[in-house]
């Protein structure tokens, strides 16, 4: 690789093997090298690709609203998730992650809080994550020295979950997000009840529930045998009646039709959480 620019000691702007300018990251990677010259790839920990032109000026832009420390932060949180979640995460994750960040500490310091609407759903839908998130934050505290609040955990999930997932982008990621919390609330609604956490039976209807949506989002469907949907309709007729309000639901809201079989996993799912 070759340096275009050192940012810092130990990150550098840089032209890969492919001709593509990237971001790399580690120890003395900047230090002591000559523009144009190459980097030792055994410096670099780190290699973000920076798509195009555009991806280029999202850089330069980013890097007149933060500092190369925040770029740094945003990097190491990335490399611990990655081997804690065991995730590959995509390249634009450094730039909405580091701006994140850089936001975030400026929030910090103007005394200025704001969380989201979607955060105890978050904590139930993405549970691994949001462990994940709880101990950056805690991290962050230690860090900075800010009282950062506990909302900036849901905040953080959606930037791993959205870098880790096919989908288009942070507002793809919310829509996705929104659609299961609006299941899980139909569901709560019908049962009258809230759910426990830290069930098993309720961790597994909601892991259902997510590849349910990613599902229907790539328009797949599961089909089932039609005497055994009949079977476990007259089984769990209140179950059942909770399942097709969601289905209902996101035909009215999104268009979706879902199958029969898709429908009775439903039902399966919900009479396994015991909440009747």
């Amino acid at each position: 690789m070759k340096l275009i620019k050192a940012l810092n000691n130990n990150v550098a702007l840089v032209k890969d093997k492919n001709g593509q300018e990237a971001v790399v990251m580690g120890k003395g990677v900047g230090f002591g090298i000559k523009n144009g010259c190459s980097i030792p790839e055994s410096l670099i920990e780190k290699h973000f690709i920076l798509n195009g032109d555009s991806g280029k000026r999202d850089f330069d832009k980013l890097l007149r609203r933060i500092t190369v420390d925040d770029i740094e932060l945003a990097s190491d949180i990335i490399r611990e998730g990655e081997n804690m979640l065991g995730y590959r995460c995509n390249d634009s994750i450094l730039l909405t992650l580091s701006d994140h960040l850089g936001m975030l500490l400026e929030r910090m310091k103007e005394g200025i809080h704001f969380g989201t609407p979607l955060e105890w759903d978050i904590r139930l839908i993405y549970p691994r994550e949001y462990q994940f998130a709880k101990k950056v934050v805690e991290d962050l505290r230690e860090k900075t020295g800010y009282e950062i609040p506990e909302q900036e955990v849901a905040f953080i999930v959606l930037h791993f979950i959205n870098a880790n997932s096919s989908q288009k982008g942070m507002e793809e990621t919310m829509i996705y997000t929104k659609i299961i919390q609006n299941i899980l609330n139909i569901s709560k609604l019908h049962y009258g009840r809230e759910f426990k956490e830290d069930n098993f039976d309720v961790s597994r209807f909601v892991t259902h529930v997510r590849y349910f949506v990613k599902r229907q989002m790539n328009g797949e469907k599961l089909e089932m045998d039609k005497s055994i949907a009949e079977v476990i309709a007259r089984r769990c007729p209140e179950d059942h009646k909770c399942a097709r309000k969601i289905t209902r639901f996101l035909k009215q809201a999104y268009g979706w039709e879902v199958s029969e079989g898709e429908e009775l996993y439903l039902t399966l799912h919900l009479n396994r959480m015991n909440i009747q």
